[in-house]
């Protein structure tokens, strides 16, 4: 059968189930709570196997002798399963019926009795019916919501169809004697009830090998459910006896749910995948609690003809479904074995812990009633019980202690390994280190048998062991996980511990076979993400624990943190490693970038003096054509002068007239070729590229030629003014300083030149063991925002494309460099003055 047709057939079963189960419900609601109140019977009984026992009885049976415990066998004269297997019901009210009663000795007796009249049920029997109808419900809501959740599982749908007909046996049983054919069919299901456990127990949560080699097998429950069926719709035109199907349904449907039990508890045994073994103790201890209590009263009602509460019992049949749903569904399982031994642990200290509260409290009454006080006192009553509680509470925080050690060992000694870890974790830069601490973790704290840390290669993106723990071969050492593997996926999306039965549900099914060859090659029984944010840095590997016992609540809580503290120590190392890479290639590259630094410092300072070059170029120029103009026009005239000297006779008065004006021309244009070289000299020593040159210099001699370069600047309304005192030669780069001065003028002339001329007063002195320069204009000035940014780099309050914001800046900066310092006073509409300090040996610093 291909699986599109087993899942239509799936489908189509469950839905006849649950019809089944739905037939039942509608029949017991019609009957009990929509048509109108009918007679109810004067005997209370349960039917077992086809044995009906007496479980109450009305007053007037009570006083003709019938009493709990006895047998009805039949039913106006006819034998009980041929009137029910009819379905006819014969109550009325006022009128007798005849019932057949066999006492335990054999002997049977004819009662008539006439019914209850309706409403005569009890509160307390009305609410456990209640209540077992409620059991139903959700046994059918329980398999309904687990086939929903999980369609194409087999577990899903053996569990629904068990559900439908445990439903379906409860709705039946709830009065029973006022349902129409309720008799048949709790002889039809009690077989039908069977096979569904045997199916049950035989898929999930893990199928038998014999019912892999033979899947055939758990059809046989089924056709005997079908056998019993014909049987008992056969039994009066073949002559059987009346009591041959129900005898024959109760067999089927016990000894079926018992082989299925049996096979669990025996493949349980055998099995060595904790997680497969947890879910089975969860559907045990769900049987336990829920089948147990309700066998063991039908066994003693068909042996010894008990009168137990059956509908006690019949309320916990709600914990199975529940245990069961809970395995399915859940990927992680509590440790239940570890639970049940707590809680038997705390049970029993409360129980002593009770007892010697008793035997305490005992005692001191007889002792105090033995001085003839009055122990009825209400207030003493209390204030003793208080004084015993605070006498006896040390001993009992003492037992609560012992037992918490016991049971909370492995709980306390992962809290130390955690400190431990946190605490050795921060101090860790190595990727090995980190992986052995995590396997010494695993192996010495957890106790697995083999464990191992799969590092990120994260040029290669794969996933690889860097350590591991435990026997392994040289396959699973090679074990690469690349970054298209679908359980990288599954680690890095889910972002949560993974199993292999997380993989069950996985639609693709080479996608599933192939993180199950993870976990299989690996045997492996859980996969922990180590997470970074967004990224996944590696994987930890689990194997079994040593012990046998599967990975509960506590162990996968400490890979958590585990997998948590090794992100963080993982990061740092990563950090760490790129951090000493940096150092190496540090100082290298600090010297480089300060190379580069110091050549673009150097580009930009003589860009900033071309720059003012650049503007004086006009007026040099103005400068350069006056002289060069007048040297040519006194040669033109040159010329003729000696033309004439030429055609006049020696010592006439020509001649020597001719040699008076040929010498003054060549005096007057030496003077302007002087002046011409002036100029050129000015340029070339304010131009000068080396930086490096120091020399001893007169400063009025480098602001004079500065001076010189703007004087066609200063020609515009523009006057300087020189207060020069003596000053001693200074030891400095001319060049640089040079560069100042200019600057400085620049910025008083472009001041002045906005306000249509003024003064620029240079004055100079000594000052301590210094010189002190003194730059002043009387222009516009500036007010203590702009003051306060003067020397910024880039800063200016020029209109763009007429200042860089470098000039000050650098100015500032070259003073610095000569031991100097640099200041600015200025005050709105009185003009701003620059103070220049400098030493007598100012030899500028590098940078």
């Amino acid at each position: 059968m291909n699986p599109s047709a087993t899942l239509r057939f799936r489908r189509w079963t469950a839905l006849v189930f649950l019809a089944w189960a739905c037939l039942a419900l509608v029949h017991n609601v019609l009957a009990h709570y929509i048509r109108p109140p009918a007679p109810e019977w004067p005997l209370e009984i349960a039917g077992v196997g086809g044995v009906s026992i007496v479980q109450a009885t009305s007053p007037e049976a009570a006083r003709k002798g019938i009493r709990p415990g006895d047998r009805l066998v039949a039913f106006d004269g006819e034998p009980l399963g041929s009137w029910r297997s009819q379905g006819r019901l014969a109550l009325a009210v006022g009128q007798t019926n005849l019932y057949t009663i066999e006492k335990p000795g054999g002997r049977q007796i004819e009662v008539e009795l006439e019914p209850q009249p309706p409403g005569s049920i009890g509160p307390v029997s009305m609410i456990l019916q209640l209540a077992i109808l409620g059991v139903g419900l959700v046994y059918l809501t329980i398999g309904i919501a687990v086939w929903r959740s999980r369609p194409g599982r087999v577990e899903a749908w053996a569990l629904l169809l068990f559900c439908s007909t445990m439903a379906t046996a409860l709705f039946t049983a709830v009065r029973a004697d006022n349902i129409p054919w309720s008799y048949p069919r709790t002889i039809l299901n009690g077989p039908l009830l069977g096979a569904t456990a045997f199916h049950l127990f035989t898929t999930y949560p893990f199928e038998p090998r014999w019912i892999v080699r033979h899947r055939r097998t758990q059809l046989v429950p089924y056709l005997m459910a079908a056998v019993t069926g014909l049987l008992f719709f056969a039994q009066l035109p073949l002559g059987l006896p009346a009591q041959l199907a129900p005898t024959l349904s109760f067999a089927l449907g016990l000894g079926f749910a018992a082989a299925g039990l049996g096979s669990l508890v025996v493949e349980r045994r055998r099995e060595h995948d904790t997680d497969v073994t947890a879910r089975a103790d969860v559907m045990l201890i769900g049987a336990l609690v829920s089948f147990v209590p309700v066998l063991l009263v039908l066994t003693a009602q068909y042996f010894m003809r008990t009168t137990l509460p059956l509908y006690y019992t019949m309320l916990w049949l709600f914990v199975f479904p529940l245990a069961v749903a809970y395995g399915i569904l859940r990927r992680n399982l509590f440790d239940i074995r570890g639970a049940a031994r707590s809680s038997v642990a705390y049970g029993l200290a409360s129980v002593v812990i009770t007892g010697v509260y008793a035997v305490l409290i005992a005692f001191s009454d007889a002792l105090i009633a033995s001085f003839e006080v009055n122990t009825r006192s209400p207030a003493f009553q209390v204030g003793f019980l208080f004084f015993a509680i605070l006498l006896f509470n040390p001993i009992r925080n003492s037992l609560q202690r012992v037992v918490d050690r016991t049971f909370d060992r492995d709980r306390a000694t992962y809290r130390q390994a955690v400190r431990e870890i946190s605490e050795a974790m921060v101090s860790m830069l190595s990727l090995r280190e980190i992986g052995d601490r995590i396997l010494i973790a695993l192996t010495d704290t957890m106790g697995v048998e083999r464990a191992m840390v799969l590092m990120l290669d994260d040029d290669e993106r794969v996933l690889r062991p860097t350590a591991w723990r435990g026997d392994w071969d040289s396959a699973s050492l090679g074990t690469e996980i690349p970054a298209s593997h679908p359980i990288w996926k599954h680690l890095w999306m889910r972002r949560e511990e993974l199993t292999r039965r997380d993989f069950d549900d996985e639609p693709d099914p080479e996608a599933r076979e192939s993180c199950r060859d993870v976990f299989d090659t690996l045997e492996m029984e859980i996969l922990v993400p180590i997470l970074f944010g967004v990224d996944l840095l590696g994987v930890i590997a689990v194997g079994r624990k040593i012990t046998g016992e599967r990975l509960g609540v506590d162990d996968r809580q400490l890979l958590r943190t585990l997998a948590n503290q090794s992100a963080i120590a993982i990061e740092n190392a990563q950090a760490y490693d790129e951090i000493a890479k940096l150092n190496e290639t540090l100082e290298a590259r600090v010297e480089e970038r300060t190379r580069e630094l110091h050549q673009t410092q150097q580009q930009l300072v003589q860009s900033e003096k071309m720059k003012s070059l650049g503007q004086l170029v006009a007026g040099v120029a103005h400068e350069l054509n006056n002289p060069i103009g007048f040297v040519h026009a006194n040669l033109q005239l040159m010329n003729d002068y000696v033309a004439k000297l030429l055609a006049a006779e020696k010592g006439s008065p020509e001649a020597q007239r001719a040699q008076a004006a040929i010498g003054k021309l060549l005096s007057r244009s030496q003077e302007g070729t002087n002046r011409v070289k002036q100029i050129v000299l000015d340029l070339k020593t304010f131009s000068r590229m080396d930086q490096t040159e120091v020399q001893e210099v007169d400063l009025h001699e480098e602001i004079d030629r500065t001076l010189t370069l703007m004087e066609p600047r200063l020609k515009d309304a523009i006057t300087v003014e020189r207060r020069y005192e003596t000053l001693p030669r200074v030891r400095c780069n001319a060049g640089q300083l040079n560069q100042v001065f200019m600057n400085l003028l620049m910025n008083a002339c472009d001041a002045l030149e906005e306000q249509g001329g003024g003064t620029i007063r240079i004055s100079s002195r000594l000052h301590g063991d210094g010189v002190r320069l003194e730059f002043e204009d009387d222009g516009p000035g500036m007010p203590p925002d702009v003051q306060g940014r003067i020397f910024d780099p880039f800063f200016t309050t020029k209109e763009p494309g007429k200042g860089t914001g470098l000039g000050l800046s650098m100015s500032h900066q070259i003073i610095e460099r000569h031991g100097g310092r640099m200041v600015v006073s200025s005050e709105p509409g009185t003009g701003s003055r620059f103070i220049i300090d400098l030493p007598v040996d100012a030899t500028p610093t590098e940078g």
